[in-house]
């Protein structure tokens, strides 16, 4: 079984780790942002804050381990027919993506404890702030966190866009690096 990296292609840990965390990130964004909106009553904003802050608590560590794992096995090589400043433009986006998505991992436990308020867990109980409440950091923190995600969510969409690109006009081989491993 073919657990690592390899320099020509992804090992089934970076393969499952990269699918657990867009499902993770995804359903963590839709719920963000459902809360955030403006038809949402007050009860069911703090109904989906218990959900989106759940979901976050569960998948904080998978979450870290998926980014330290990339910066500790790297990026593997481009592909074969790919040009140097279309593998450059992946490789940034890819980290552009990990560098997001550890900044909200950052802000969104702060933008609570800053905010007086302790971290739900489902009905499980709760964790409680370590800083007292700041109302400067907590609006700080959660301008950080909402734009975080906007950018998240664009960055997203054009490694969406262009995973879609190489699959329909480039026979897939990216997609296929992260179905099932290659280069071993």
């Amino acid at each position: 079984m073919t657990i690592k990296d390899a320099p020509s292609g992804y090992g089934w840990l970076s393969i499952g780790l990269h699918w657990f965390n867009a499902v993770a990130v995804v359903m963590l964004w839709f719920v963000g942002n459902k809360m955030a909106g403006a038809a949402v009553s007050d009860e069911e904003a703090a109904e989906l804050l218990r959900v989106h802050t759940s979901v976050g608590v569960t998948v904080f560590a998978v979450i870290w381990v998926r980014i330290g794992w990339r910066l500790y096995s790297g990026h593997p090589k481009g592909l074969p027919d790919q040009g140097r400043i279309a593998f450059l433009v992946a490789r940034t986006v890819h980290y552009t993506l990990l560098i997001l998505i550890a900044s909200l991992l950052i802000s969104g436990p702060l933008v609570s404890w800053y905010g007086g308020e302790a971290i739900e867990f489902y009905t499980l109980g709760s964790i409680p702030s370590p800083f007292a409440a700041n109302a400067a950091l907590h609006e700080f923190f959660e301008a950080a966190h909402r734009w975080g995600s906007n950018v998240l969510f664009g960055v997203a969409v054009v490694h969406m866009s262009a995973a879609a690109r190489q699959l329909v006009f480039a026979q897939g081989e990216a997609a296929r690096r992260m179905t099932a491993p290659t280069g071993h």
